[in-house]
């Protein structure tokens, strides 16, 4: 039984990484293809305007992808993995036979289709199926190194291999991740948010297995969501939606949101998005040198390393711990980064200087903040809201995704990088310090608890279970 359990297990788990690369890969040959657009490859003459507009409508149009996410509280999460994957293989077919403006464009409407949701279905999908024991440091695997990895793929292949080509790797791995969701085991936890205990629990027992500590996880799973669904019908409550509604009226529900607002204000800050698309664009422009495969390996290599060590990191150290060392190091980094740039020249040792510290930078922003940030994105919220806040606070993914890219080049004509990496440190400090007042730690918490900490700021959910009054508070 253990051993079918844990075949189970790491056949989600391998879905949501090999998905997780997929996505990291359409961002990273992206960056290869703006500049063979922006040199005019193939004779296909597109305005620098054109360009940069093909590069930030994928993230653009994710939006319209998670307006769809809803879904999956409706479908379950198997069948969803399965619609989402379908665009982003559609997208690398157009993307094969693309010569104009418009084939470019739907391309990267596809991928947003699928990219968007995904960012917060892979981790919904870690989040509710695996163990408290082992969420920080999945979590952290598939949202941090395996994006990481298919980005690294996609930015060095693209300055050796042509664009065109190079889309047929990403069709393989999409098509193996649109296939493999079809051999999951629903998610226990969407099944319990649906009143449907009894294939609740025998799902959870075929992914975690019977042992004394799934057992308990279980009981408490299905405790908490069935005096839940009690406490709806007393209170009329019966649908996701006036669940919704209820909770605009509770003060736990706005808080989530604010706290969203600031995960979401960092992650732009912190300049994750910018470079993953234009990587070898902001390269070229920081060295002044064309020659930037070199760099763009020292680079990448260092955020994988980040990401890599993120994990070590996470099992040895607290959410907390993590979140404001390495938090605080990124930004004194950042600051000596602005100040070479404000007062650099054309030397070649000033240019490996300014390479170097934005490679230790992204090693630490990769191994601390980005991964607990990932990690709170895929706790916070209640299991039978989860889809709709995701919907609902999708204006802050495009206001983030605007800022990181649309913007960029007029932040860069405006106040210069130096400027704009000093910008974004002082969003980052202030991001900081929220988190400092507010952020409870929630390693080694299983959902129910960190759900009960938010709504009631107890994490004991038996105690909260206990009193009549409470148990209405989680609704």
């Amino acid at each position: 039984m253990a051993a079918k359990a844990s075949r189970r297990k790491i056949l989600v788990i391998v879905t949501l990484n090999l998905t997780a690369i997929s996505c990291g890969f359409t961002y990273g040959h992206m960056s290869g293809l703006v500049r063979a657009l922006q040199q005019g490859d193939e004779g296909i003459e597109l305005s620098e305007n054109e360009v940069f507009l093909i590069a930030s409508f994928a993230s653009l149009s994710a939006v319209l992808g998670i307006l769809c996410v809803v879904i999956s509280d409706v479908i379950g999460r198997r069948w969803t993995f399965i619609l989402f994957s379908t665009p982003l293989v559609l997208n690398w077919i157009v993307l094969y036979y693309a010569r104009t403006f418009f084939a470019f464009m739907i391309s990267r409407f596809l991928v947003g289709l699928a990219v968007g949701p995904f960012a917060f279905l892979n981790l919904v999908g870690i989040a509710e199926f695996t163990s408290p024991k082992s969420r920080a440091i999945l979590l952290s695997l598939v949202s941090m190194v395996s994006p990481a990895f298919g980005n690294i793929v996609g930015h060095l292949l693209g300055v050796i291999i042509n664009w065109r080509t190079l889309t047929l790797v990403g069709l393989a791995a999409s098509v193996i991740h649109l296939f493999l969701p079809y051999f999951w085991i629903e998610s226990p936890q969407w099944l319990a948010s649906k009143g449907k205990f009894d294939d609740c629990a025998i799902a959870y027992r075929k992914i975690h297995g019977s042992d004394p500590r799934s057992k308990e996880e279980l009981r408490l799973l299905i405790k908490m969501e069935t005096n839940k669904q009690k406490a709806g019908v007393d209170m009329n409550l019966n649908s996701s939606f006036n669940k919704l509604l209820s909770a605009f009226k509770k003060r736990y529900f706005w808080e989530l949101i604010v706290m969203d607002v600031f995960l979401y204000a960092y992650y732009g800050a912190a300049g994750r998005i910018a470079f993953s698309t234009l990587a070898t664009v902001v390269l070229e422009d920081l060295t002044g040198s064309s020659d930037i495969l070199l760099y763009t390996f020292v680079v990448d290599g260092f955020i994988f390393i980040g990401t890599c060590l993120s994990c070590v990191l996470i099992k040895k150290t607290s959410i907390r711990f993590l979140l404001f060392s390495s938090g605080l190091t990124a930004n004194v980094i950042l600051i000596l980064l602005s100040v070479c740039l404000y007062y650099k020249n054309s030397e070649v040792y000033f240019q490996w200087i300014i390479v170097v510290l934005l490679a230790f930078y992204f090693i630490i922003v990769n191994a601390g903040p980005y991964p607990v940030i990932e990690i709170l994105f895929g706790e916070i919220f209640p299991i039978e809201l989860k889809m709709y806040c995701c919907l609902l606070t999708s204006p802050l993914f495009a206001g983030t995704i605007c800022y990181s890219i649309v913007f960029l080049p007029k932040f860069i004509s405006a106040m210069g990088y130096h400027g704009l990496f000093l910008m974004n440190t002082g969003i980052m400090f202030v991001c900081l310090g929220y988190f400092y007042a507010k952020l409870p730690e929630t390693k080694g918490k299983t959902l129910q608890e960190i759900e009960s900490y938010f709504k009631t700021k107890n994490f004991d959910v038996d105690e909260v279970l206990s009193k009549n009054e409470q148990i209405k508070t989680l609704i």
